[in-house]
């Protein structure tokens, strides 16, 4: 056998083992593709890690103009969506002396939210519109609405039941009030919730709630 047709088997068996290998590497990129679309598309938001199996609720908080407040109902149950002005927080500091417990310390909510405006950011108000013992609903009241307050009770807008009368703030916080019993009262529940960079609110679903 010549030197030359050595060369050329060698070199054939070169090229055989460089196609190989290349096949072995498309192989794995194209594994690593699949797996990445099918993570995209399977459940997970854009910018987020929420699956949609642990959420009771997602809302575009973007759609809320400052001042807005909607009271929406997803399977049965009336969630508060409040967008709230600067004046609104002012308002919130202004009231306390008027308030059942102001600083939230005997009701319930996460720990991002025991705070004087009771929420994740600021300016959005979340919570349940139902009468955290009762289960009643709980409806929104303008800045115009006549209230029965104690005499150092100032009225701002906020929230109201029917059934017992109770009114509260703009947080959700209970007030104090005349001609009511001493019967225990609680601020708004508030859920365990997320906010994206974009403003994608996910609301939890109660098995997912986790206050500590």
């Amino acid at each position: 056998m010549s030197s030359d047709s050595f060369i050329t088997a060698g070199d054939q068996l070169a090229n055989k083992k460089k196609r190989k290998n290349l096949f072995v590497v498309f192989l794995f990129l194209l594994v690593i593709a699949i797996i990445f679309i099918w993570t995209v598309f399977s459940g997970y938001s854009d910018s987020s890690t929420v699956k949609k199996k642990d959420y009771l609720l997602q809302f575009n908080l973007t759609e809320l103009v400052a001042g807005e407040t909607r009271i929406i109902r997803h399977n049965g149950l009336p969630v508060i969506l409040m967008h709230r002005e600067q004046q609104d927080l002012k308002q919130l500091l202004a009231i306390r002396s008027a308030l059942m417990d102001p600083d939230s310390k005997e009701s319930t909510q996460p720990a991002f939210a025991k705070n004087y405006h009771r929420s994740l950011k600021p300016e959005y108000f979340i919570a349940y519109a139902v009468n955290p013992l009762s289960g009643a609903d709980i409806n929104y009241r303008l800045e115009n609405y006549q209230p029965n307050l104690t005499e150092d009770g100032l009225w701002h807008g906020g929230f109201s039941e029917k059934r017992t009368g109770y009114l509260y703030d703009k947080a959700g916080r209970i007030y104090k009030q005349n001609g009511l019993d001493n019967a225990p009262r609680y601020n708004l529940y508030v859920p365990n919730y997320k906010i994206t960079a974009n403003n994608q609110l996910y609301v939890y679903t109660l098995k997912e709630l986790d206050f500590e």
